[in-house]
């Protein structure tokens, strides 16, 4: 018989759970937040407690228990989250199988063998055996999860998110134009650099025109600026829409006078619209094709040797046909 309290004393302190070295493991640093400790919910079968002792094995399961779980007095209880299901079963005679479910995580087993093993001794391998599982779960539940590896973009992607980069581009090629007077058609080289930013192209060009008039020469030596919008049709197409403005000087060899005075040179300035188609040819490297209707805004009268009069004014429509090598702003990460 155990020892009695002594009339007039206090009843000694109930003995203190005993912890096992694995559960003090388990243990949470002090001053970390507690989590929700997990519910146990124990059942042997029939089978089982014919070697085993269930209620000594229900003492020694919720000694070896962390302290993040505890045992439910009983198997049946409500549904919940946070919840760990312990069956003991024996499926053969000489072996007995504990099966662990936390949550809604897959089942998991262990078997033990028990054979030749006294009641007293296979109870303490089910129960420590059990302990784990359950140990093993929590962590494994508790663990912080990985984030997913970055996606990396794909081309199409990384060519979708480039149109909207900052971009500088330099072309050259030839120009033409037909004007409504003389002189018919004037025609030459011309160099280009723009630089695009959201959609919007800024272009600086110049270009060195000559056409026939009346016997010689006019040489027409002009700079502007063009601004326009470009829509996309594909990775290797885009459309422009826009404005093109120009001063120029004009150099007439046979001309007596310009303006009115004994000079052969004089300056003019035209405006009008820009259209444009360009094709990637490979690379960053462009084929373009740019049609400008417009007007002459400034016409330069004058007079030839024979004393007929003329005068360069009237509607300019332009053509040009521009290689261009284009460099991008670097894409950001993903």
């Amino acid at each position: 018989m155990g020892a009695q309290p002594v009339p007039g004393q206090a009843a000694p302190a109930p003995p203190a759970r005993a912890t096992s070295p694995a559960a003090t493991a388990d243990r949470k640093p002090a001053g970390a937040a507690p989590a929700a400790p997990i519910e146990v919910r124990f059942a042997i079968s029939s089978a089982a407690a014919e070697n085993l002792s269930e209620a000594w094995l229900r003492r020694l399961l919720d000694i070896e228990l962390p302290d993040s779980a505890q045992l439910a007095p009983s198997a049946a209880g409500p549904l919940g989250a946070q919840i760990a299901y312990v069956w003991i079963d024996r499926p053969t005679p000489a072996r007995l199988e504990i099966q662990v479910r936390l949550d809604a995580r897959p089942v998991v087993r262990r078997q033990i063998a028990i054979s030749g093993l006294t009641s007293d001794v296979a109870t303490r391998l089910v129960a420590i055996a059990a302990s784990e599982i359950v140990r093993a779960e929590i962590r494994r539940q508790r663990a912080p999860r990985r984030p997913p590896a970055p996606r990396r973009p794909s081309p199409e992607e990384i060519e979708l998110a480039s149109r909207d980069l900052p971009a500088v581009s330099v072309g050259v090629g030839p120009y033409a134009a037909v004007l409504s007077a003389e002189p018919s058609v004037i025609a030459g080289p011309g160099i280009t650099a723009s630089i695009r930013r959201l959609g919007v192209t800024e272009a600086l060009f110049a270009r060195w025109l000559a056409g026939p008039l009346r016997g010689d020469a006019l040489r027409w030596l002009e700079v502007g600026a063009t601004i326009d919008y470009r829509l996309w049709a594909g990775p290797s197409w885009r459309f422009s829409l826009g404005a093109a403005a120009s001063i120029a000087s004009l150099h007439l060899p046979g001309a007596t006078a310009v303006d009115g005075l004994a000079e052969r040179d004089t300056w003019s300035a035209r405006a009008g619209g820009a259209l444009g188609v360009e094709a990637r040819v490979g690379g960053p490297l462009w084929l373009g094709l740019t049609l400008e209707p417009g007007a002459v805004l400034r016409p330069a009268p004058y007079t030839d040797a024979a004393g007929a009069a003329g005068a360069i004014e009237g509607a300019w429509l332009g053509l040009g046909l521009a290689f261009s090598i284009e460099s991008r702003a670097a894409a950001p990460a993903h």
